[in-house]
């Protein structure tokens, strides 16, 4: 049986997991691949934190 997690909305700035620097903007570039549409790329240290098949509703 799956346990369920607790969560909140957080309300800091993340980190980024490579310069650890706060994310307080992310850049984004479309792809041509098959599962993924969007890389995420920190500005600061220009490399991906994420990817995703639709650019998020945050990002214009």
């Amino acid at each position: 049986m799956a346990t369920k997690l607790a969560s909140r909305e957080a309300d800091y700035d993340p980190l980024c997991p490579h310069c650890d620097q706060r994310i307080q903007e992310v850049h984004w570039r479309r792809i041509d691949a098959v599962n993924a549409e969007y890389l995420f790329i920190c500005p600061r240290c220009k490399k991906v934190i994420g990817i995703g098949v639709r650019k998020a509703a945050w990002i214009n």
